[in-house]
């Protein structure tokens, strides 16, 4: 982002944002800073005044002084940056949650023999016979388990190890029994049951088959997952995220929140995209409808988005992301593998198009290019038969996109919700893909650049949980993926054997393009750009302040800045330990 001559900026942000020389306190006054404002002109100030939960003045140290009374909050920036609040725009807080504080192998590439031994030794504690062992972060990534391989941790209790990637599931014969997975059980709608040359059920459960195993095991009470809830909450607004899209919300989780706020604990900014089957189902519809209404006025949470798992993920061994070509082998033949084919096109045309009607915004997981073009082809269709709405539609993490399909975002009005953090060189990316698909798809994974040159707008998401690098259990900031987009390089994880190598340069995006994707962007994509997303006189209070200058660091720093202070609705909600 080109640095902004700040005379000459702020002289003209001050006639429209200060008032005369009498001014009623603020309640919270930020001093001594780069705030970059993020507005259309993307105007450098100094200094912000908050009165309540709405910013009141934008500008210079001097005029901001004039806000600040017996009562007022003041906080010296230092120098240093002070952004809108994040938005978080794929993320799931509840899902989240669940997994903090549990016995975790953190995304660290393990072996069977490994993880055996690991859990064994620390995870046995989780209850005597016939209790679940669960052990989730697992790195998919070129990861084969049977069920007679995690028989080894034990034969009477169900184990399940669940994927990082929230798409792979491995279960031992206990846990197969319990949930009733036989080898002539049917796979479900949108998942895969693994089988062997025999038929046998394997253990390894693909996307929704998942399900299968999940609902056998015992549910939190409300009260323990409220709490794992507020537990993710704190860690968001620890990286400075104000407000998240919550990127599957059954109408449960709608109820954890709405408890939150009701309790005054919430200090997050929901918009939901409800968990949906594709289905031409008058019953359905009217379920959306009717939970959409129910959040309607809500202080905090909107349910006027739906969630669409088009495919599933691209890495060996799960390869369920739907491709127009077929995965290759290791040798680089073709096989008969297109990857999941999880709907069909005409009903998914039939649902977008209704939904698209009803004015819902509709939010499309698509790793995989076939599901990417047939997603664009049904925002078509909704388009000729409904016309030009204005729901915003999105359609998430677009690891592999067909070239003829670029422009057709911008030509549709249809956002690219993107996770750079992932565009990165890693053994996801590259040993657990590159031999198994095409050198022209491998060129153009995670097309930012291509698809930001054709028009397309691009926002940002973390998909956390998924995501856990030695400990951290959210490393996938929107400051780490700007960096990532930036350079497209690895440098978040020290034991990366593709530390400091570059994926894809061409595909490399700008500061301001990353930024924006985290603050305005988002703002326009979420249809709340009138109250959040930049920092302008009259705008809800979410702001984030940091300890560093963003415009002074060099890209490979910017993923190494930490979040200060983190302010929601004009009160500050996070305040990092003093140094």
């Amino acid at each position: 982002m080109q640095r902004l001559k700040m005379a000459v900026m702020m002289g003209l942000a001050f006639c429209a944002t200060v008032a005369g020389a009498a001014e009623a306190p603020a309640t919270l006054v930020l001093i001594k800073g780069q705030v970059m404002t993020m507005n259309e002109q993307r105007t450098l100030a100094q200094a912000v005044a908050v009165r309540g939960n709405r910013i009141v003045a934008v500008g210079s140290d001097e005029e901001i002084q004039r806000y600040v009374g017996k009562g007022t909050r003041v906080i010296d920036l230092q120098g240093k940056t002070l952004l809108p609040g994040f938005i978080d725009g794929h993320v799931h807080p509840v899902a989240g949650g669940d997994r903090l504080g549990k016995c975790s192998t953190d995304n660290a590439a393990k072996s069977v023999d490994q993880i055996v031994k690991m859990v064994r030794e620390s995870c046995m504690g989780q209850g005597g016979a016939g209790k679940w062992i669960e052990v989730v972060n697992v790195n998919p990534a070129n990861f084969v388990a049977t069920a007679a391989d995690l028989d080894r941790i034990s034969t009477t209790q169900p184990v399940i190890l669940a994927g990082i990637d929230g798409h792979t599931s491995w279960v031992n014969n206990a846990a197969l029994r319990l949930a009733k997975i036989a080898d002539s059980t049917p796979d479900p709608d949108g998942g895969q049951i693994e089988r062997d040359a025999k038929g046998h059920a394997t253990g390894f459960l693909k996307d929704s088959a998942q399900s299968l195993a999940t609902d056998a095991m015992p549910k939190a009470t409300n009260v323990q997952r409220l709490a794992k809830l507020q537990e993710a909450l704190a860690l968001l607004r620890s990286k400075g995220i104000t407000t998240v899209q919550e990127a599957w919300a059954s109408e449960e989780d709608l109820g954890l929140y709405d408890s939150l706020e009701k309790s005054k604990k919430l200090n997050m900014r929901v918009r939901a995209m409800l968990a949906s089957k594709v289905e031409d189902d008058e019953k359905e519809y009217k379920r959306l409808a009717a939970v959409r209404n129910r959040f309607k006025g809500h202080p905090l949470v909107r349910a006027d988005g739906v969630k669409v798992f088009a495919d599933g993920v691209i890495e060996f061994p799960t390869q369920s992301a739907a491709m127009i070509h077929p995965y290759l082998d290791a040798n680089g033949q073709p096989t008969s593998n297109v990857g999941g084919r999880y709907f069909d096109v005409e009903v998914l045309k039939r649902y977008v198009t209704r939904l698209d009607k009803d004015g819902f915004m509709i939010f499309v997981h698509s790793i995989g290019d076939f599901t990417t073009h047939a997603a664009l082809d049904a925002f078509e269709a909704a388009r000729q038969k409904n016309g030009a709405t204005d729901n915003r539609h999105a359609i998430t993490h677009l690891q592999i996109v067909d070239q003829g399909d670029f422009p057709r975002f911008a030509q549709l009005g249809v956002y690219a919700n993107m996770q750079l953090f992932w565009a990165v060189p890693s053994e996801y990316s590259v040993e657990a893909l590159k031999p198994y698909i095409s050198a022209d798809n491998y060129r153009y994974m995670y097309p930012a650049g291509s698809l930001k040159k054709a028009g397309s707008t691009i926002y940002g998401g973390s998909d956390w949980p998924v995501d856990s690098v030695r400990g951290d259990p959210l490393p996938n900031t929107p400051l780490a993926a700007t960096q990532a987009g930036m350079l497209r390089m690895e440098l978040s994880d020290p034991d990366s054997k593709h530390k400091g190598e570059v994926l894809n340069a061409d595909e490399r995006v700008d500061l301001d393009t990353m930024l924006s994707a985290y603050t305005i962007t988002a703002a326009k994509a979420m249809k709340q750009e009138r109250t959040t997303g930049s920092i302008e006189v009259g705008k809800l209070a979410d702001l984030v302040a940091l300890d560093s200058d963003v415009l002074a660091a060099e890209p490979k720093a910017i993923g190494a800045i930490k979040v200060r202070y983190t302010v929601f609705n004009g009160a500050v909600a996070y305040q990092a330990a003093a140094k």
